[in-house]
């Protein structure tokens, strides 16, 4: 049978971190789809990075000190009661655990920023009264088409964490849940079933905002690619009426007149 007394401990420290860490997700979220809207900075639709990174190190800090407790747990099976076997495996079993969390949580970090449209159609503008040379032309268009094949490849991040959150609390409901009925204990049944029933509600409430969220986005997204197509195109036109050798001779035209001034 589960010590409830250990359960207990462990469900309420995960679990109120899960469940408080789905409730700003919740609140977040709808704010977030009452605000999407096109800006001339491009990293206002792009926040939702931070999102994950705030769940990535949450998470990672709570499961850090469950394993430091399962730690402690397979050293008193090894010194208290002598059973090195059992603690060697639990101990296998952490090192495994804190190792993928480390490469979950580096990977979360260290990963690129996606392109994006807005940062395109900024840094067109911004040289709209330039001529792109053909190396320009060519790395914008790269750069496009990778943002392209991003928007393809839409993050799925922020649904599987809710969906962890979701069923970790879930989860350790239900084990306290079992250990509490066998105990007798009715104030852990109601108490763990009312946090497993928050959970629910708060995970509809921040997938319905983020689909909201998303068809805003869409919305603002092919505008934005529209525009990008359109200045792509304008800077395109010198560059097909181009006649063969004028850079040259304009160059060499101008350090002739440079030359004269002298």
């Amino acid at each position: 049978m589960l010590d409830l007394e250990v359960l207990l401990t462990l469900a309420l420290f995960a679990g109120t971190v899960v469940l408080g860490l789905q409730i700003a997700d919740a609140v977040f979220s709808v704010i977030d789809a009452r605000s999407v809207r096109d800006d001339d900075d491009p990293e206002n639709l792009t926040r939702n990075r931070i999102r994950e990174l705030v769940w990535t190190v949450a998470v990672t800090a709570a499961l850090a000190v469950l394993i430091a407790f399962m730690v402690d747990s397979a050293a008193r099976l090894v010194w208290d009661e002598e059973r090195p076997i059992i603690g060697a495996l639990l101990l296998f079993a952490c090192g495994i655990v804190a190792f993928l969390v480390g490469i979950v949580a580096v990977v979360a970090v260290v990963r690129r920023e996606r392109p994006t449209y807005a940062r395109i159609r900024r840094d067109l503008r911004d040289r709209s009264s330039f001529t792109l040379d053909a190396d320009e032309l060519a790395e914008f268009e790269e750069r496009f088409a990778r943002a392209d094949r991003s928007r393809e490849r839409r993050s799925r991040a922020g649904t599987l964490l809710r969906a962890f959150g979701v069923l970790a609390v879930l989860a350790l409901s239900a084990l306290v849940i079992i250990a509490a009925a066998a105990a007798g204990d009715a104030r852990v049944i109601v108490g763990f079933s009312a946090g497993a029933l928050v959970s629910v509600i708060a995970f509809v409430v921040a997938v319905r905002a983020g689909s909201v969220r998303l068809t805003a986005l869409d919305a603002v997204l092919d505008q934005q690619r529209a525009e990008v197509d359109a200045l792509l195109e304008r800077a395109r036109i010198p560059q097909r009426g181009q006649v063969p050798g004028l850079r040259d001779r304009v160059a060499k035209a101008l350090t002739i007149l440079r030359e004269q001034q002298k």
